[in-house]
């Protein structure tokens, strides 16, 4: 889920993502400490039967880059998961990194 911030301020499902990942790094955190959950931890979680690994969308941003660590300036990027966008504020924050956000795409 990504966080959209209105032109107001106002954020949207901020509570409900930050929860998520509090919980997804703390899970992390115990798994790289050695952890793993028992058949006790894991009696109430959900059943998935004849599973296999798949793909799905996750908004991101793309555009030209500017001053990124890694990436050449003025080339074509695609950004890590997208979570808050916030155009009206002039930032967007992706998993890996804030990017001001400057002028958008136009059609034409």
């Amino acid at each position: 889920m990504s966080i959209i911030i209105l032109p107001n301020g106002t954020a949207l499902h901020m509570d409900k993502e930050l929860h998520l990942l509090t919980e997804l790094q703390r899970d992390i955190a115990r798994i790289d400490d050695g952890w793993h959950p028992s058949e006790r931890d894991l009696a109430d979680a959900p059943v998935l039967e004849h599973w296999s690994l798949g793909m799905r969308m996750q908004p991101c941003l793309t555009g030209e880059v500017y001053g990124h660590p890694r990436l050449r300036s003025g080339g074509k990027s695609v950004t890590s998961q997208l979570h808050v966008f916030a155009p009206h504020h002039g930032y967007a924050r992706t998993l890996s990194r804030f990017y001001r956000l400057g002028p958008p795409a136009t059609d034409g």
